[in-house]
């Protein structure tokens, strides 16, 4: 099928081609309410970098009720158990933003839907004291709630030795002396 479709581009009987798939392979636009489109993405996509740029209350609706974050990288730096989330709750995400909001200025450099219900992002941040970008991934995953796209999942990795240097941490690698 995908090649007949290809065929049916290059020979300009676009027309009488089914839709290739908007904004997917096999989704045609009369399932526009199963999955995401591009002004949906760029709705959570934005939603998201405002969270973590400078937290608004009025933010916390693009957060689904079920809500849950991971990250080993932040894991990592604050001692939580790795593989466990970091914010398993919608309530505990929002309450890390009112006792120690993020701030990062996040720059988003590559965001596109890897599913009819995920957002891929590509992000770089300079930040604190060593002024060190860092470098991560972002899986905003998502659902309709309430007749509404929300995020329902946040999977983000990153350079968190970048990072920790950015707040003011320090790290030996392999084979340095401890400082006496």
């Amino acid at each position: 099928m995908r090649f007949l479709t290809l065929l049916s581009l290059s020979t300009g009987l676009v027309a009488a081609a089914p839709n290739p798939g908007f904004p997917f392979p096999g989704v045609t636009t009369k399932s526009k309410g199963t999955c995401l489109w591009p002004s949906d993405v760029k709705t959570l996509v934005d939603a998201y970098v405002r969270m973590l740029t400078k937290w608004n209350d009025a933010d916390a609706v693009y957060l689904a009720s079920d809500f849950v974050d991971n990250s080993d990288s932040i894991n990592q730096l604050a001692g939580i158990p790795l593989g466990t989330p970091t914010f398993p709750s919608k309530e505990a995400f929002i309450e890390h933003q009112h006792v120690q909001p993020d701030n990062l200025p996040i720059t988003v450099t590559h965001s596109s839907p890897t599913d009819c219900d995920e957002i891929a992002l590509i992000w770089t941040v300079k930040f604190g004291i060593a002024q060190k970008q860092v470098r991560g991934i972002t899986i905003l995953g998502a659902i309709k709630e309430d007749g509404d796209w929300k995020i329902k999942s946040i999977d983000v990795e990153f350079n968190n030795i970048a990072y920790l240097l950015n707040i003011g941490g320090s790290f030996l690698f392999p084979g340095q002396a401890c400082p006496a």
